[in-house]
This record gives structure tokens, C-alpha cells and sequence, in this order.
């Protein structure tokens, strides 16, 4: 598949059998919104575009982004500790460990609180490492965990919106 002209979660793709299509492509609270927009059906490359772009923006406002603290919250498949954002690491001047709380912060900065395990205990590094996270979490200024300028602007409308 070939890729060229992609605006904010749509693409123009080419399929195996040479037609160019518009695929719009995007996921909120874990549910997946896709759908493809052929040219020939809709009678060119931009009625196609403009289609994706209209079905994309009426999806977009009827699904609720994730706020920056829903999203934080979200279990991972990943995580061992059971909470998430909190993480257990040995660092070379802690080989005993250290429990960690982490946020992820707007700007793409972080909040880090880190307890030792030699200094604490395990059991209470880890109990004071949960609290710091629930405590970051209740700081955090909620706004949509989202990034490029559209979907900003649909979530701003959104709350807006809810306000009202």
C-alpha cells in the first residue's frame, strides 16, 4: 500500500487492486473508529477526502476523548505491580529496589516519586509509592489526553459542551 497526503487521523492509501481510497483511522477509550472512503464511489479524490473528513469530525464528536487522568489509570497489560504508574526497578545505587510513582504530565514532562526499599521496607516503599501516585493523579490537571490540534479542538468543544 502506498501512503501520501495524511491529515489528522485519515490517510489516502492505495489498495492492491490500484484504487486509491481515504482511510480514517482512530481509537478512543479503546474502541477503534475505521472506515474507508474509495474514490470512484464518491467521484474523485477530493469528495472522497472531504467524505472521510465529515464521517471522521461526526465520530469524533460523538466519542469522549480520554482525559489526561482516565488515561493514566488505564490497567496495562504490561504492568506487574498492579497499580498503574507504579513500577519496581533496582537502580545501580539501590540494588535493593526502589518503588516508583511516575505521571505523565502535559509538555511531555513527568512526575517521579521514588521510595527505597532499604530505607523503607519493601511492603512500605511500595504502600508510600501507591499514595504518591493516588496523590499526582489528584493534582493532575484533567484535560483530554489528546495531541494533534483537531482532536484538541473537538475535545475542547466537547467540554465546552457538557458545561453549557
Amino acid at each position: 500500500m502506498a501512503h501520501t497526503d495524511a491529515v489528522y487521523a485519515i490517510s489516502r492509501l492505495q489498495a492492491d487492486s490500484g484504487t486509491w481510497y481515504w482511510a480514517v483511522h482512530f481509537t478512543r477509550a479503546g474502541i477503534l473508529h475505521y472506515r474507508r472512503f474509495y474514490e470512484p464511489k464518491y467521484g474523485g479524490r477530493l469528495a472522497a477526502r472531504r467524505a472521510a473528513i465529515a464521517w471522521r469530525d461526526r465520530r469524533l464528536a460523538k466519542v469522549k476523548a480520554l482525559g489526561i487522568v482516565e488515561f493514566a489509570d488505564l490497567h496495562r497489560s504490561n504492568n506487574t505491580s498492579g497499580v498503574p504508574g507504579v513500577t519496581f526497578s533496582t537502580p545501580p545505587r539501590q540494588p535493593e529496589g526502589i518503588w516508583q510513582a511516575r505521571l505523565k504530565l502535559a509538555g511531555g514532562k513527568t512526575a517521579t516519586k521514588s521510595f527505597s526499599v532499604r530505607l523503607h521496607g519493601e511492603r512500605r516503599a511500595f504502600e508510600l509509592a501507591v499514595r504518591a501516585r493516588q496523590q499526582m493523579l489528584a493534582d493532575a490537571q484533567d484535560r483530554p489526553f489528546v495531541h494533534h490540534p483537531v482532536a484538541r479542538a473537538v475535545a475542547a468543544a466537547q467540554r465546552r459542551g457538557q458545561r453549557a
